[in-house]
């Protein structure tokens, strides 16, 4: 339970790396006018470990073993089904952040947790505009000699019949 958390937070984290650097932006100002500038810099650190670590959970390479490989019974392309709930996500978490005050940014922080307990067991952490941007696409797959339905991020457009291989980002 407590890596599926993690995993959960990473993604989380890194489908809105867009929001926290305007953040960033907006209240800039307060990191060099009072010295809270050390609050800056371990939240560059997160962003930066929270986004190398979804690339490194997308990548398969020697190192990490070889990935399965599954021939592809169904397939469906869901990624732009996701495209009006995270823009909705985006505006939601920036509109208080605008006003520049700690209102704002005490009001950024409670939507940031609600919106994370809300998706944290939701497909939707799956998107991420930036991998969308990079040509990854969401897919929601049913395999040969499974019942089950799989989600799985995928840079090639995947068709019924096909041979995919893929690494579990995580179980």
């Amino acid at each position: 339970m407590g890596m599926r958390l993690f995993n959960s937070l990473r993604l989380f984290l890194s489908q809105f790396t867009l929001v926290f650097l305007i953040l960033m932006v907006v209240y800039s100002k307060y990191f060099f006018l009072y010295p809270l500038w050390f609050l800056l810099v371990p939240f560059v650190v997160l962003l930066v470990l929270s986004n190398y670590g979804y690339y490194y959970l997308l990548r398969c390479d020697e190192d990490r073993g070889s990935p399965k490989v599954y021939h592809v019974r169904d397939v469906e392309d869901v990624s732009l089904s996701y495209t009006n709930n995270i823009i909705m996500n985006y505006v939601l978490l920036l509109l208080p952040v605008f006003s520049g005050g700690l209102s704002g940014f005490i009001a950024f922080l409670i939507l940031l947790v609600f919106l994370f307990l809300m998706y944290r067991e939701s497909d939707v952490l799956f998107f991420n505009p930036f991998l969308f941007m990079m040509g990854y696409k969401v897919y929601r797959v049913r395999v040969e000699g499974s019942d089950k339905t799989f989600l799985i991020l995928y840079k090639e457009k995947i068709q019924e019949g096909d041979y995919i291989g893929v690494s579990d980002l995580y179980e």
